[in-house]
């Protein structure tokens, strides 16, 4: 390539390229949506003579765009126009619940559905979930649906409970439970692990009104500086794939994509449905979505059919992304993943862990033997952290997000959000992975990381969990031009002020997508 045919430089900058191949540059040389050239400023008056543009970073520090490896996008803007319930939103008891619920109730029409999500119970001053009995005073005429933080609980009032078809005669669906009153036997309105029940007897939302919420979405990611992102729904399938694919083509939503495939989904897959004529590097096909769960005290699916699955997911070329949180969930599904590997042997597989909340080290290690990936959320530490504190055996917490141990165990280890769970702040969950530290300061016990490795993991590691190392996650020649611009440098602020760090500019495919202004 040319030196003259350069379409931006982005010069003067502190460039962390996190490619050891790499060091020490100032400046960074666009050309289409690729990086062409990194190096110091010794060229930059020839380069400048034939460039099309040229960008002053002001010495400021910058990195590869960040890349959350696990998240849900469409669940985020849905989150973005439902009815918030978080603590952060000034919800600190059932009362402040009931409030914001007759309120919303005020607002819609007779036997229109009202969404609540978020709700946090350990917040609360009841410290209790919120039942049917709370709500149907409230909501008399609206059938209401409240999500809990998780995503894994959700509360009906009667008259949902009605419209869902649960009563006093329905059974436990698979991996589910329907909380019951001990006198009567009816349903209280809290379930548990029935996300796709109730998916599939509610109404979504107005698509109008997602859209709206993807608009403020797709500004959230680019404000923190997130280029690409991969979605983890289990219910993804191939309508969400064409919905995705029009809020691409229509500029909705800016950074790269991956969906991962829901394993119903996955059961009739047809190649021919997920084809699309955007880029690859735009849109694409991730692994396919295994939700393990012991919502019910036993393991959901079993550990032999959970072996059938993994197996199948495998042969048929895939990756398997298994959902599992708790070590005994974990233990299973990394056990399935050996199983799989003896029965058709194929190298990289790279089969993922998601979450691995709880977990100790000679699991680690035999994952990592087996070439797996974790791909896990150290930002719960910051939010989740004075409650772990409080309800987590002492001996478990070393052993709670453990990010050293993984790095320990040689592992390949990405960080995702999980978002809308949490906020999607990259710096937040980096931050926590270094110090260990809750919302109130107080640290979690376990190891950490150093700043370089956090940083790795939300950018070059959580790229490879897609088999996309050599595409992202580094500013290097030849991949694409994504990367960020921020207020300070990282490597200069006291651990606990890594999570306060801003991004300036964002940079996705050598377009500058946002700027502080």
């Amino acid at each position: 390539m040319s030196e003259s045919s350069f379409d931006t430089i982005f010069f003067n900058a502190k460039v962390v390229t996190l490619d050891p191949a790499v060091r020490d540059a100032a400046l960074v040389a666009v050309k289409g949506d690729r990086i062409a050239l990194v190096s110091g400023m010794e060229s930059l008056e020839e380069l400048k003579r034939n460039a099309v543009r040229v960008v002053d970073c002001s010495g400021k520090t910058l990195l590869p765009g960040f890349v959350d490896a696990h998240c849900h996008v469409a669940a985020y803007a849905e989150s973005l126009v439902s009815l918030s319930l978080s603590p952060r939103d000034g919800i600190r008891s059932i009362s402040d619940i009931k409030d914001r619920i007759r309120e919303a109730c005020v607002q819609a029409s007779p036997g229109e559905w009202v969404r609540g999500k978020g709700y946090n119970e350990f917040y609360l001053d009841e410290n209790r979930h919120p039942n049917r009995r709370d709500l149907d005073p409230v909501a008399p005429s609206n059938p209401v649906k409240l999500t809990h933080r998780s995503g894994h609980a959700h509360v009906l009032n009667s008259l949902a409970l009605q419209k869902v078809g649960i009563d006093a005669a329905t059974g436990d669906p698979p991996g589910g439970m329907i909380e019951r009153e001990l006198k009567t036997g009816q349903p209280t309105g809290l379930l548990f692990g029935m996300g796709g029940y109730l998916s599939d007897r509610i109404p979504g939302f107005d698509e109008a009104e997602i859209e709206r919420g993807l608009e403020l979405a797709n500004e959230k990611m680019l404000s923190c500086g997130i280029t690409s992102v991969q979605d983890a729904s289990s219910s993804n399938n191939s309508k969400q794939w064409k919905r995705y694919e029009s809020w691409k083509r229509r500029g909705l939503f800016a950074p790269r994509l991956t969906m991962m495939l829901g394993l119903r989904a996955f059961s009739d897959f047809d190649e021919k449905t997920y084809t699309s004529n955007l880029p690859d590097t735009d849109l694409r096909l991730g692994a396919v979505k295994i939700i393990v769960d012991r919502v019910t005290g036993s393991l959901e699916p079993s550990r032999g059919k959970l072996n059938e699955i993994i197996a199948s997911v495998h042969a048929a070329g895939f990756q398997a992304a298994i959902h599992a949180v708790e070590e005994p969930v974990v233990e299973a599904a990394v056990k399935g993943i050996a199983v799989a590997l003896r029965r058709h042997p194929r190298r990289d597989a790279r089969h993922r862990i998601e979450h691995c909340s709880v977990c100790r080290p000679d699991l680690l290690q035999h994952l990592a033997g087996l070439g797996g990936v974790v791909v896990t959320q150290p930002a719960f530490l910051h939010y989740e952290g004075d409650r772990y504190l409080k309800t987590v055996p002492a001996e478990e917490l070393e052993n709670l997000y453990p990010v050293g141990s993984m790095l320990e165990s040689k592992l390949r280890t990405g960080f995702g959000s999980d978002f809308p769970i949490v906020d999607p702040n990259p710096w937040v969950g980096i931050g926590a992975a270094v110090t260990r530290k809750t919302e109130d300061g107080r640290r979690v016990p376990g190891r950490g990381t150093d700043l370089f490795q956090a940083l790795r993991m939300q950018t070059l590691e959580a790229a490879a969990a897609t088999f996309e190392e050599n595409l992202k996650g580094s500013i290097s020649p030849g991949k694409m031009a994504d990367f960020v611009l921020l207020n300070e440098d990282p490597f200069s602020v006291s651990p606990d002020r890594i999570k306060d760090i801003q991004v300036r500019m964002t940079v996705l495919g050598g377009s500058i997508m946002y700027t502080d202004g």
